[in-house]
């Protein structure tokens, strides 16, 4: 029985592999193995969770990549081919960069891979795998296999599901709707209830980048998901866009069912701002009220992990302090602040290529610094120093310690649940502990 090693890359000292609250099971390398024939012995190693042995005994490697981490993957990939074993690579970063992860791997997957693997698989077997294999349509997930979960490694905090793929939305700085498509594609939600009560673990989080969708089809397929989910007896948090808070409905239904939070991009202030990302979801007479979006969700019981971007067009750095004084004035449980990263795949990144305002382009290696949180790109509102200073001083306000503790006792009083309480700690403190001890950023040295 030949052997087959998926992994999931990692590095000590990233945000995820710091904050185990955080590390999310590789939903995908466990989709994967089930699409994978029965005749093929499947292991599955996540390095956040796990050391890598390279002296394992297999006979194909399949690695997934995301771009932070394509050095690590394209280090994985080269130990292997020095056994003389043949290495897959898929994923975000890989699809997009494909000339580039071809010279460190055989054979890369170029799109969602569940209609590809098994073609893969049988050309390994005939000795005669091709270099690229690319997605010609995406899946019909529709009837979905439910993923591997049993190969996962470790005990994490939270299991994961997903009940759809693709965003309409369409943000110019992410690459989700490139690369599954401009349509929320969703599974048949018996399987997902199915799935659900599989899971031995209580806690879940919803992996589909909204949960909601768009559209009146979609918001009431999410009405119907959440009424059945009420009776799995489970907690759960999800990503959501603000286009929740119009449905008061659909709130309820999410706060019977056991949800306890969302992750939700704000993005900026700035209405200006938020045009430029194309994001006019945030825009709408409902949402743009942040404080008005943050009470409703409150009001239901649910903690929320807000998101926020710095650094785009126009922006000075009194954008660090008008956003800390929000997020402490509307009692934001655990905030997420990131620098603006032109990642491949966006139209961010193109804008940025094409206007040659790139300023880490030693590539594969300067791929670890495009990690949401170093200045890449030359902004015209802040220097890549006041960027950086200005992110340091946001978390060491909001998410040190007695910060971050204060705030996740008040999202206790809020939710009673150990769950909302734990993201809301962890996510504040071990992300200011990240932040604040990682090395000054090259573009700053520069």
């Amino acid at each position: 029985m030949k052997k087959i090693l998926l992994i999931n890359p990692s590095f000590k000292g990233s945000l995820h592999s710091n904050i185990k609250v955080l590390a999310l099971p590789p939903l995908n390398l466990s989709w994967i193995a089930r699409y994978t024939p029965e005749h093929y012995d499947v292991r599955i190693v996540d390095e956040a969770m796990a050391d890598l042995d390279f002296d394992a005994p297999v006979d194909l490697v399949g690695i997934t990549c995301m771009t932070p981490l394509a050095p690590r993957a394209y280090e994985i990939a080269g130990e292997f081919r020095k056994r003389g074993v043949p290495v897959v690579m898929g994923g975000i970063h890989v699809s997009y960069m494909t000339d580039e992860a071809l010279r460190y791997a055989d054979t890369v997957v170029v799109g969602e891979a569940e209609n590809i693997w098994p073609k893969v698989l049988e050309d390994f077997e005939h000795g005669q795998m091709q270099r690229v294999y690319r997605a010609c349509e995406l899946p019909d997930l529709e009837n979905l296999a439910a993923p591997r979960r049993d190969l996962l490694p470790g005990k994490y905090f939270v299991e994961t599901v997903q009940t759809g793929r693709g965003c309409p939305i369409n943000c110019n700085f992410c690459s989700v709707t490139a690369f599954n498509g401009s349509r929320y594609r969703v599974r048949n939600i018996d399987s997902v209830i199915d799935e659900i009560n599989s899971i031995k673990s209580k806690r879940i989080f919803i992996i589909d980048d909204n949960i909601v969708g768009a559209g009146p089809r979609y918001i009431k397929r999410a009405r119907e998901l959440f009424d059945r989910m009420a009776d799995c007896g489970k907690e759960w948090a999800g990503q959501t866009c603000l286009n929740i808070v119009e449905h008061d409905d659909v709130l309820k239904a999410a706060q019977k069912s056991g949800c306890k939070g969302f992750l939700i991009g704000f993005e900026s202030l700035d209405p200006v701002t938020i045009d430029a990302m194309h994001k006019p979801v945030n825009l709408r007479p409902d949402t743009r009220n942040f404080s008005d979006a943050i009470k409703k969700i409150h009001d239901h019981g649910m903690s929320i992990v807000g998101c926020f971007i710095f650094g785009s067009d126009g922006q000075t750095r009194d954008a660090f302090r008008r956003t800390i004084d929000f997020v402490l004035e509307n009692e934001i449980d655990a905030v997420q602040l990131s620098l603006e990263t032109p990642l491949p795949g966006t139209a961010f990144y193109k804008q940025m290529q094409d206007e040659g305002r790139l300023l880490l382009t030693d590539y594969p290696n300067d791929w670890r610094h495009y990690t949401i949180f170093e200045p890449v790109f030359q902004m015209n509102g802040m220097s890549p120093a006041e960027a950086w200073e200005g992110l340091q001083e946001a978390y060491a306000e909001v998410s040190s310690f007695g910060a971050s503790l204060k705030r996740g006792l008040r999202t206790f009083r809020k939710t009673r649940s150990l769950f909302s309480t734990g993201i809301s700690f962890s996510w504040n403190y071990q992300a200011y502990q990240t932040i604040r001890n990682m090395p000054t950023p090259l573009a700053e040295r520069g």
